[in-house]
């Protein structure tokens, strides 16, 4: 990558060591978030609805006769309307589980609408269920398809989501994987895609016979058992059941080994289907909607570790969550605020240097949006590097030609504004991020221990509501931590298991000056596995003069990640912590006065300077009497895109910004 010094500024803006970088990173790219507009439609096949019945998927009614005539009219005329508005890239149905013999039928119609995409400029993946046999259809085409089903601990069919003709696969079977990758093959082939969206990539488990002996298998494949289990063998060992303990953290070794085998499982196959893929398309894109990454039922529940799975698995990542962009309340907290977002999962996505489509509005329901709420997951999207999504435009409705014209054409009118900002300003959102404070994030820990999980996620809602520029240190199992040459401030928020590879790269780094920030008493004296240390190897570092550890655990007053994420900062608003950053000698390089804590802050090296971008989480109110302490020598100027001052303005030595109402762009030059 091509560096440039600037004169001057550089050494205003930045320690001396540290020069700007050039206008864009380097990274693996399945699709271009700048000019990619993603959208959603007819993933879904007419059979799906019709057995449903119920509302579902996109707003539409199962049960609605009208169904086969919308996707006659998707399959013909669609791919020219996502031209039209500039949306070019989507998922179509093409595999929900209900067997080739009966999805086949529609394969022509799905050909289709495949060549009318490319005919248009819309790349396409192909829709492929991971999670659901349905059996009721099935059961002709695959005679012992009961032997597929994954079964619980009593003996009975697991089905997804309460819905009985949807067993949930056993994915450790054999039979249901080369199934699988015949469905990958045709898709890849003879139905044209340009790559694969995996929905709904999880594992609940399974006590099958075929399970049970491949779980034993893998326990007895450890080293030193009598150590770990405090038996050399366990002949009539049994998958336990599947339960969080009270205090969220599993020390049960033989529970930890279950989760860990089930993700192993599910990682495992994600990548066998992604070089299964590769082997067919070299260029295919892969993809999987698995959820948010940071959910606390993860690792028990659904045997999801996306940052294992993106590590040779995926190449965009599909998340849906209800964390559509909000300033809420909560009647038990007064004066509190959710401020509702999807910084924890695009930040890590960045942080990975994966792409992915961050969905906000559960099962596309969020349709009535005026312009102003339209905008505000299009710029967090933006800002943080996700693609810019438009999940409900494209949404049938009961009327001749299936389009809300006046809701198309309201969006359609502030897509082009807001695509040709984009493309004026690329380099303010390519450019490398500053991020000087870092956060250690075990992901296999974190899922295991959820008291870590959440204290990552209190540390990361005081960074957020106090405007600091800050990324992560994603590691992997047991592996030793890679610290970016650019951190300032590595943070370790109760990260009380740890590998002896991580302890080492930790301690490391502190004695060569690397400034470190500490909080629970007992970080790093247990293992990975949560086995108690005798001694803590962290605490030769405790001392020394670049190291703030503080024994209290900044614990949020609410803390949920789930479907929706609704966390509240610590009683102390987080003074604490920051109180840690000052006191081992950080100080943001920008300072802003009076800036709100619903405003998010996003900083980015480019050729001439800085850019900070300013998102308000609550837009109703603008924000106004906020300041930017320039730094001395600079010069900064600040524009409202998509409010009522588009124009660049300067600011002045004050460093007084324009009022603004959803996003302000600010450049120091």
């Amino acid at each position: 990558m091509n560096r440039c010094v600037i004169p001057f500024v550089c050494g205003i803006l930045f320690a001396s060591s540290i020069c700007l970088e050039a206008s864009t990173i380097t990274r693996d790219v399945a699709v271009d978030p700048i000019t990619t507009r993603w959208t959603f439609g007819a993933h879904e096949p007419f059979t799906m609805y019709r057995r449903i019945g119920r509302r579902s998927t996109g707003g539409i009614y199962g049960g609605s006769k009208w169904v086969k005539d919308w996707l006659d009219w998707w399959d013909e005329h669609a791919p020219a309307r996502m031209e039209e508005i500039g949306l070019n890239a989507l998922h179509s149905r093409f595999y929900k589980g209900m067997g080739w013999e009966v999805e086949k039928k529609d394969f022509p119609n799905v050909k289709k609408f495949v060549d009318n995409c490319h005919k248009h400029g819309v790349t396409v993946l192909a829709y492929v269920q991971f999670a659901t046999l349905y059996h009721e259809v099935m059961q002709k085409e695959i005679p012992d398809i009961e032997s597929w089903a994954a079964i619980d601990e009593r003996g009975m069919k697991m089905i997804y989501s309460r819905q009985a003709a949807r067993w949930l696969p056993c994915i450790v079977n054999e039979k249901w994987v080369e199934y699988t990758e015949k469905i990958l093959t045709i898709a890849m082939t003879e139905g044209g895609f340009d790559g694969v969206m995996f929905d709904n990539a999880f594992f609940f488990g399974c006590h099958c016979p075929r399970c049970q002996e491949a779980f034993r298998r893998h326990i007895h494949s450890l080293p030193d058992l009598e150590e770990r289990f405090g038996f050399a063998e366990m002949p009539g060992l049994r998958i336990p059941q599947a339960f969080r303990p009270e205090n969220g953290d599993e020390y049960d070794p033989v529970a930890q080994e279950y989760y860990r085998w089930r993700v192993q499982c599910v990682n495992a196959v994600m990548k066998r289907f992604y070089r299964h893929i590769k082997s067919l398309k070299p260029d295919a894109i892969v993809s999987a909607n698995s959820g948010s990454f940071r959910s606390t039922d993860n690792y028990h529940a659904r045997s999801v570790d996306v940052i294992d799975m993106a590590d040779g698995g995926l190449d965009l990542l599909m998340m849906q969550t209800l964390n559509f962009p909000a300033y809420l309340d909560d009647p038990k907290f007064p004066g509190q605020h959710y401020i509702v977002n999807r910084q924890r999962d695009l930040r890590m996505a960045r942080d990975l240097g994966k792409q992915i489509v961050a969905l906000s509005d559960g099962a596309a329901g969020s349709d009535a949006l005026d312009e102003s709420m339209y905008l505000r997951p299009l710029v967090e999207d933006l800002v943080w590097g996700g693609i810019p999504t438009d999940r409900t435009v494209m949404s049938p409705v009961r009327r001749e030609g299936f389009i809300d014209e006046e809701r198309f054409a309201m969006r359609k009118k502030v897509l082009a504004e807001f695509d040709a900002f984009v493309k004026a300003n690329r380099a303010a959102f390519t450019g490398k991020p500053y991020l000087p404070v870092r956060v250690f994030y075990p992901s296999a820990a974190c899922g295991l221990a959820v008291s870590m999980n959440l204290a990552v996620s209190t540390v990361d809602e005081i960074l957020l509501r106090h405007h600091m520029p800050y990324g992560y240190v994603i590691v992997k199992g047991a592996e030793a931590p890679s610290i970016p040459a650019d951190c300032e401030v590595l943070v370790l928020p109760n990260s009380k298991w740890m590998s002896d590879a991580q302890v080492s790269a930790v301690v490391d780094w502190a004695k060569k000056g690397g400034r470190l920030v500490v909080t629970g008493r007992d970080t790093g004296l247990r293992d990975e596995n949560g086995a108690e240390r005798f001694t803590n190897p962290l605490d030769c570092v405790r001392k020394l003069p670049n190291v703030d550890w503080r024994n209290d655990i900044d614990v949020a007053q609410k803390n949920a990640l789930g479907w929706i994420t609704r966390v509240l900062p610590p009683k102390d608003g987080g003074r604490a912590f920051m109180a840690g950053l000052g006191r081992v000698g950080y100080r943001n390089r920008f300072v802003f006065e009076n800036l709100p804590e619903e405003v998010f802050v996003d900083m980015r090296e480019v050729s001439d300077g800085v850019v900070i971008h300013l998102v308000n989480y609550h837009p109703e109110v603008q924000i106004k009497g906020a300041r930017l302490v320039v730094p001395s020598g600079a010069k900064a100027t600040a524009e409202e895109p998509f409010g009522t001052r588009r124009q660049a303005v300067p600011l002045g030595k004050d460093g007084m910004l324009p009022a603004f109402g959803q996003y302000l762009m600010v450049r120091i030059y």
